[in-house]
């Protein structure tokens, strides 16, 4: 162990190692941490790239995005704090408010874009199921997260871990904001700009976690000032002002504001 915090990958199969391995090369804020994959017994590992501090091989029980469920079981202790990331990921400035709030508050996450849980596809089912009301509950992007080892973090980990052998759900995101309902653990919410989808969310001031299997923009940390704000649309970086409905919405407004003048002028 070389550093008081570790960022873990759970990976298997040429295609996403792949894609872990761009993710730490263009990440440069992560080179001083430790890097942890977790894959399974097969997949091949180029080792002679140094990538990783650890590899970590297991048996998953779960398949596809559920096996995210499983990482309590793999984590190796001693570290301060943890960033679990997915595989598409690139991160562009220090995060190190990450560890901090996570240090401070056990868990440290952004707001999922499809933020409402109980709207999540057909999963209102599964929280009737667990006789959770549906209240608006808040679900949270489960693609980064900062996290400490403590008990109340390995508890929802491991409610996480149940809730997916039980439900057998086709995604694990709404799973883990389940467990942490359940529990009462309340994460410290960081702004969108730590885990940013490229999918027209606003941005203002710096995106800090590239989240997409679209390249960035090589200027989108590049502004005057944070208002209007950008955001990004299809890989495109653009100003809210300037954007296409922007410009038809305030097209619409002025043509209804000229109507009213030349009626109001005509009488």
């Amino acid at each position: 162990m070389s550093s008081e915090y570790a960022v873990i990958f759970l990976a298997w199969g040429d295609r996403y190692i792949k894609e872990v391995e761009n993710c730490i090369k263009n990440s440069a804020p992560i080179h001083r941490h430790d890097t942890i994959l977790i894959t399974d017994p097969t997949t091949a590992i180029n080792e002679s790239d140094n990538l990783f501090s650890k590899v970590i091989r297991t048996e998953f029980k779960n398949d596809g995005l559920l096996r995210k469920t499983e990482l309590i079981h793999h984590i190796p202790e001693g570290y301060k704090a943890y960033l679990f990331l997915d595989t598409d990921i690139t991160v562009l400035e220090n995060i190190d408010l990450g560890f901090e709030k996570a240090e401070k508050f056990s868990i440290a996450m952004v707001p999922s874009p499809f933020y409402s849980l109980n709207d999540f596809w057909d999963f209102s089912e599964i929280m009737k199921k667990e006789r959770i009301p549906n209240k608006g509950q808040l679900q949270y992007n489960s693609g980064v997260i900062f996290f400490t080892l403590n008990h109340k973090v390995v508890e929802v980990f491991n409610r996480w871990y149940e809730l997916g052998r039980k439900h057998k759900y086709h995604n694990d995101q709404p799973l883990l904001s389940m467990a942490m309902e359940q529990l009462g653990l309340n994460p410290y919410t960081l702004s969108p700009s730590f885990n940013y989808r490229g999918r027209g969310e606003l941005i203002s001031g710096k995106v800090f976690l590239w989240h997409s299997h679209l390249p960035y923009p090589k200027n989108i940390n590049e502004f005057n000032s944070a208002w209007p704000p950008r955001r990004v649309i299809r890989g495109r970086l653009e100003e809210f002002a300037d954007s296409a409905s922007v410009k038809r919405i305030l097209a619409t407004r002025l043509k209804l504001f000229f109507k009213k003048v030349t009626s109001f002028t005509k009488r």
